[in-house]
């Protein structure tokens, strides 16, 4: 008896999967494109505003529980094949992120391709922000906890070891720790 309940439980959670998976890509004001499988697990927030663009590749994309994901008017927000977003993310874009085939981010990654210009007339209550780009590239790997800033560009076979900040250019293959002073280096 206990078999059947877990395995009635199982079937459950896959409907209200295939349910989260439809009203990501049907229940937004903006445009959708999903190619492949899209994975979305409890407690995700996609909101694509009007005027705004979500395209997955043919693979499978996961977003755990607990992510959001925020494209703005005008924003383009491009996550190719077999890409994990784990739990606890956030992604906001108002202008263009891409997001490479095989990536994975750890839970708590931040990904954000503005920043608010608070030396606007009206300081941050005005709402300003400079826009940029941040591109990720294919298989990489984000760790727990990362905060990657606009005009970023991340090339293929790059990891960002835990915790990092980071903002201009990374190489590909090569492993990104920032350091900070006083922090144990």
């Amino acid at each position: 008896m206990n078999g059947l309940l877990c395995a009635l439980v199982r079937i459950f959670e896959k409907i209200l999967g295939v349910l989260r998976s439809f009203f990501v890509r049907y229940c937004n004001e903006g445009t959708v494109l999903v190619k492949g499988r899209l994975r979305v697990k409890k407690n995700v927030s996609v909101e694509v505003r009007k005027g705004g663009e979500l395209q997955t590749g043919a693979g499978t994309v996961t977003f755990q529980g607990g992510t959001r994901i925020v494209v703005e008017n005008g924003g383009k927000l491009m996550i190719g094949d077999d890409v994990g977003i784990n739990s606890n993310c956030y992604i906001a874009c108002h202008n263009s992120i891409e997001i490479g085939n095989n990536t994975i981010f750890g839970p708590g990654v931040v990904v954000v391709d503005q920043d608010h210009d608070y030396k606007a007339e009206g300081g941050l209550k005005a709402e300003k922000y400079k826009i940029g780009r941040v591109k990720i590239g294919k298989n990489v790997w984000v760790g727990a906890n990362v905060v990657i800033l606009r005009d970023t560009v991340i090339e293929d076979n790059a990891v960002i070891a835990a915790g990092s900040l980071v903002k201009g250019r990374v190489l590909s293959g090569k492993i990104y720790r920032e350091k900070r002073e006083g922090f144990g280096q």
